[in-house]
């Protein structure tokens, strides 16, 4: 239960990051976060690295003013002084005897450069004079390699030093006099949390990546919208005007074929237009001229039967060039009242006498070429009532958005080797479709060329119950 809440919840997510703009938009946050990220960790590496050197300098510069005080200094001055610099956290001292004894070679590399740097600091050449015991986590700091090689060598004793497992520094350190000045403090400062600027700066950067590439994704997403939708508009059989080429290079070049296309494409109907009215207007005239003729006929039932088979061809001939002209994409798309499109169908059928019913709403509008489309449907209707008995229109609107219109019947159906057959221009069922009943065989022909114009589709099936459904899925 709580992971369909969660899927449910970040479904309106989902689907907005599976758009182009999205996608990049999503990609742009990801990098620019592990890019801020990255910086503001080495930033943070950088501060930490210059906060203990100096934390280190200021410990050197303080045990370095403390030895040189106390070199010349008297027994009496030698106490004041050692109580003036005594702090919380720090154990100073004099002894005859070092507490600290020889550590070389050394445990860790912070040892050898507080021991280097004092030893220049001081003066002292002698390299037992001074030693150093580094603390960690209240334990001595590692023992060398089984070789006795340093953990660091001389060219990086400035490297990798951190205070953060540090807990205590002894230094010891002789002075003229033969004395040790024995010195331990563990005031060793902690490198402070991110700066809360520097997090503001990051932060005002992550918005200003964030925000143009936001700005740039839904640029780049508008020209690519504009291209499908040109493209759902131009597969449904309408005339969108060409395109203005703007985006990215790759969609310029797809946007300006696709104008190429469509400005071919147009051509060549307005092409096949001009070869089908002069087609009809040379065969109708030899036809015309042969239905005059027909009428000198002296035999009765020879010129009535001449006058018949005439009147078929001009019929094969008006049907046949309606379907290859598809009238369909000659005319405009329009927002129509589909409900009250189909009902007034569903009525015309039944003052025909047709035993037509219908379901759905009262009021549907859609997007579609209303005369075109009721033609498509009155073939439909038709079929259904004359080979089947009846028909049944069910109007509804998907939860996709799409409008289906479902015609069914209760005749004897279609064998299923012949549910994609009958869509074929001049392809009939002999059984039911003869030529005696009417019909050219290009009734289906033509409902299916209409609705691929609306960019939908066309299936025909037989019910488990008896008889035909023909279902129609308009698009979006």
């Amino acid at each position: 239960m709580p992971s369909r809440l969660l899927r449910h919840a970040l479904a309106p997510v989902c689907t907005r990051l599976d758009t182009l703009a999205g996608r990049i938009l999503a990609l742009l946050i990801g990098m620019s976060f592990l890019l801020v990220l990255g910086a503001g960790l080495i930033l943070q590496d950088e501060r930490k690295e210059r906060f203990e050197e100096r934390n280190l300098a200021y410990l050197l510069d303080e045990v370095t003013t403390l030895v040189w005080l106390l070199q010349d200094a008297s027994s009496d001055q030698r106490a004041l002084i050692i109580a003036r610099f005594s702090r919380t956290g720090d154990a100073i001292g004099l002894s005859d005897a070092p507490r600290l004894g020889l550590n070389w070679p050394w445990r860790h590399a912070v040892e050898h450069l507080i021991h280097h740097k004092l030893r220049s600091a001081l003066g002292i050449d002698e390299r037992a004079w001074v030693r150093v015991r580094v603390e960690i986590n209240g334990h001595l700091a590692a023992e060398p390699s089984a070789k006795g090689e340093l953990p660091v060598d001389k060219r990086t004793l400035g490297e990798n030093i951190r205070t953060d497992d540090v807990k205590a520094i002894a230094i010891c350190a002789r002075l003229h006099d033969g004395r040790w000045v024995n010195f331990r403090t563990t005031r060793i400062d902690q490198p402070p949390p991110w700066a809360g600027k520097t997090l503001q700066l990051l932060g005002l950067l992550l918005i200003a990546v964030i925000g143009t590439g936001l700005l740039i994704a839904r640029k780049t997403a508008r020209s690519m919208a504009d291209l499908a939708e040109a493209a759902n508009r131009f597969g449904r059989g309408e005339d969108p005007p060409c395109l203005r080429e703007h985006g990215p290079r790759e969609v310029r070049e797809t946007i300006r074929a696709l104008n190429q296309m469509q400005d071919r494409l147009h051509r060549h109907l307005q092409d096949r237009s001009r070869l089908l009215a002069a087609v009809s207007h040379d065969l109708r005239t030899p036809i015309t001229a042969l239905r005059l003729r027909a009428e000198y006929i002296e035999d009765t039932d020879m010129r009535e039967r001449t006058l018949a088979t005439l009147g078929e061809m001009e019929a094969i001939l008006s049907a046949t060039l309606s379907f290859a002209r598809d009238e369909a994409a000659d005319e405009t798309a329009r927002s129509t009242d589909l409900a009250a499109l189909v009902q007034s169908l569903v009525d015309d059928h039944l003052d025909l006498g047709g035993e037509v019913v219908y379901e759905g709403p009262e009021r549907l509008i859609g997007r579609c070429r209303p005369v075109s489309l009721r033609r498509a449907l009155s073939n439909l209707i038709d079929n259904a009532v004359k080979y089947g008995g009846g028909a049944r229109v069910a109007l509804s609107e998907e939860p996709s958005g799409r409008v289906s219109i479902r015609v069914d019947d209760e005749g004897s159906g279609i064998p299923d080797a012949d549910l994609d057959k009958v869509f074929e221009p001049f392809f009939r069922l002999e059984s039911s479709r003869s030529r005696e009943t009417g019909g050219t065989g290009l009734g289906l022909s033509v409902a299916r060329t209409i609705v691929h114009a609306h960019g939908g589709t066309l299936r025909l099936s037989n019910r488990r119950e008896g008889g035909l459904c023909a279902l129609i899925r308009l698009a979006e």
